[in-house]
């Protein structure tokens, strides 16, 4: 007897598998969440739920203690167990839905110096696969099949890298991890250990100690985002490595993760969410068969809200019989392959009511392991398996009859694209958009799931005109001309608008009907005349400048006193030319003479022919003149040189 119970402990001891039992768990695309505490020998096991405000997370326990610490895990969809390593003794344990671990021992030449943290089981549930914390890290590849769990090993090409989690798509089959130690999403192939780290940095992430992607293949973390505390839930874009904060958990300082994304699930879509009364949207029914196999004869369900009917399916990648029956759409025995598609279904709101209308729809027909039936998710919250909204607002049918004043010649858009409807016009368009000429009248036939409508439509034009009354003008340089004008309107509620091309030319007023402007320069001048309807006319006038340069100096003066021909000074065109500078000089160059600053056609600001208040000696002198052509003083200048000779 003593015998026997030596030979049973030896048998517990040697199989403690067999000591406990397991019960699986049904894969329906849901979230675990591993947490061990600080300085703890126990983790514990949780499914991740997110709550109905869709910010926080809340956690369904699984099990309070494992009694051992499970990390680097995945989900192995050939028995629906979750597989994982205690990270630092590299012992290989299994859990099931009741929350039981078992022990399975160390796995067959694995080696004990790295941290195993990141883990994930292949999509075919042969190997799991682990990556420790090493300086030449290598990824441990242990044969769940095999019964020594014997491992097999592939070095990583980049050893620059810290990896804390993956995870498998389950689509695609990629390989995804966190390197906390440069901040970034890689993949990496497990077959050759090379790594591809081509995505975006994201330095408010400190590390993701969990990975997983749900069943439509959208990538999530929970770890640190923002501070050190791993208390987050983050939304992660395969594509470019984005990650956005999703939600808030609890607080952990060790956690992994992992997902069951190999199953069916469904969503549901409104396009558009927001429609009015009496029209037609699409719902879009989004499977995701991500078992990996075919499933035939699965039924999808649709029992819509009053007044949401569906009206025909558009697109049915599935096949099987459709039946609408008032409110009900049924798509009995379709065939789903493995992939992601999408079922899109006519439906209109056949009465005037408004509000929010909300439900889900159903597929059945789905395995056991899996669940058995799916309830659909609106893909647009983070709350899980929500009901899909559908708003209705009201709609004002009398905006469809207005009359519209324009101006005359303008056009006028109407618009009813937005409101869903089917328009038929009187001249046989059909269009939801059209724009109305002015003046015009038309018939508007409206069809609505509810009703038919007919309106009359009348477009008025207003007349409004406005004249420069002179055409194209010229004027010397230096002169202003007035510019009255003309206009014609129901009433005198107008608004004037002057402007030029150039900015150097000034205008008298800007909002008077009649004007005066000085142009330096060849210039248009507009005039802008508004209505109190809004309406606009505008004329402008072509002004063109002659610039008259033309100077003339005396070669000859007297200076003798006479009144006669005593000053040598300009005389021209004073509105245009200013002297900068005169200065006359003696035949040994001496400076007999400096002005400076003064205008043409004034003799008492030129040279008397006196030199220190003394009558210079009569003979040649030469003279320099700086002349500036702009009344702005900022036009050309030209330099002249001339002789003039003194006499008595």
């Amino acid at each position: 007897m003593w015998r026997r119970n030596i030979i049973l402990i030896s048998f517990f001891f040697s199989f403690p598998f067999l000591a406990k039992a397991q019960i699986p768990f049904e894969c329906k695309g849901q979230y675990f969440l591993s947490l061990t505490k600080s300085n703890a020998l126990s983790s514990q096991l949780y499914r991740i739920k997110i709550d109905p405000n869709g910010t926080n997370i809340s956690l369904d326990t699984i099990s309070q203690d494992l009694t051992l610490i499970l990390n680097a895990m995945g989900y192995r969809i050939t028995d629906n167990l979750i597989y994982g390593l205690d990270p630092l003794k590299a012992t290989l344990s299994r859990v099931g839905a009741d929350g039981i671990a078992q022990y399975l021992g160390k796995p067959k030449g694995i080696p004990d110096a790295p941290i195993y943290y990141a883990g994930d089981i292949t999509p075919d549930g042969r190997y799991l696969l682990a990556i420790g914390l090493a300086s030449s890290p290598q990824i441990v590849k242990i044969d769940l099949e095999d019964p020594e769990y014997t491992c097999s090993f592939v070095p990583l090409k980049n050893p620059n890298i810290s990896i804390v989690d993956i995870a498998f798509d389950p689509f695609s089959g990629i390989l995804y991890g966190h390197d906390f130690r440069n901040d970034r999403l890689v993949t990496i192939d497990p077959n050759t250990g090379d790594i591809n780290s081509n995505f975006q940095q994201q330095p408010q992430v400190d590390q993701l100690g969990a990975l997983f992607f749900d069943s439509f293949g959208n990538l999530y973390g929970y770890g640190s985002y923002n501070t050190m505390v791993q208390d987050k839930f983050v939304k992660i874009d395969k594509k470019t490595g984005e990650m956005t904060l999703a939600a808030k958990g609890p607080i952990s300082s060790g956690q992994d993760g992992c997902a069951c994304p190999y199953t069916m699930k469904l969503q549901k879509i409104a396009k558009p969410d927001t429609i009015f009364a009496c029209s037609e949207f699409i719902y879009e029914f989004v499977v995701s068969n991500g078992s990996g196999t075919i499933r035939p004869n699965i039924n999808l369900v649709d029992s819509m809200p009053y007044p949401l009917r569906p009206v025909n399916v558009l697109t049915n990648p599935y096949g099987g019989t459709v039946s609408i029956n008032g409110n009900i759409l049924s798509i009995t025995g379709m065939t789903v392959p493995a992939g992601i598609d999408t079922i899109k279904v006519a439906t209109e709101v056949y009465d005037h009511l408004i509000g929010e209308f909300r439900n889900q729809a159903t597929l059945s027909g789905l395995p056991i392991s899996l669940g058995a039936r799916a309830i659909s998710d609106n893909p647009f919250t983070f709350v899980e398996n929500d009901s899909t909204s559908i708003w209705v607002l009201p709609v004002d049918t009398s905006m469809f009859g207005l009359d519209y004043d324009v101006c005359k010649g303008d056009s006028v858009l109407f618009d009813g694209s937005k409101y869903g409807y089917q328009f038929v016009w009187s001249d046989g368009d059909t269009t939801a958009q059209k724009w109305l000429v002015s003046p015009s009248q038309h018939t508007l036939q409206v069809n609505t799931s509810c009703d038919v409508l007919v309106y009359d439509i009348m477009v008025s034009g207003e007349f409004i005109n406005v004249n420069i009354i002179p055409e194209d003008i010229v004027i010397d340089l230096g002169d202003s001309v007035y510019l009255p004008s003309t206009y014609e309107n129901i009433d005198d509620q107008v608004q004037f608008l002057w402007s030029s091309e150039r900015v150097d030319t000034k205008l008298e007023c800007v909002d008077c009907q009649n004007n005066t402007v000085f142009p330096l320069y060849d210039d248009i001048v507009n005039l802008l005349m508004t209505n109190a309807q809004g309406c606009i006319d505008r004329d402008s006038v072509m002004i063109r400048v002659r610039k008259n340069y033309v100077v003339f100096a005396p070669n000859i003066i007297s200076a003798n006193g006479d009144a006669k021909n005593d000053f040598f000074h300009l005389s021209g065109n004073d509105k245009t030319t200013r002297g900068l500078r005169l200065r006359i000089y003696d035949r040994w160059g001496n400076l007999m003479f400096y002005r400076k600053d003064f205008i043409a056609n004034q003799p008492d600001l030129g040279w008397d022919g006196k030199f220190n208040s003394k009558e210079v000696v009569p003979g040649v002198y030469t003279w320099v003149i700086e002349l500036e052509y702009d009344l702005k003083g900022s036009g050309d200048v030209e330099v002249f040189v001339g002789d003039v000779t003194v006499i008595k």
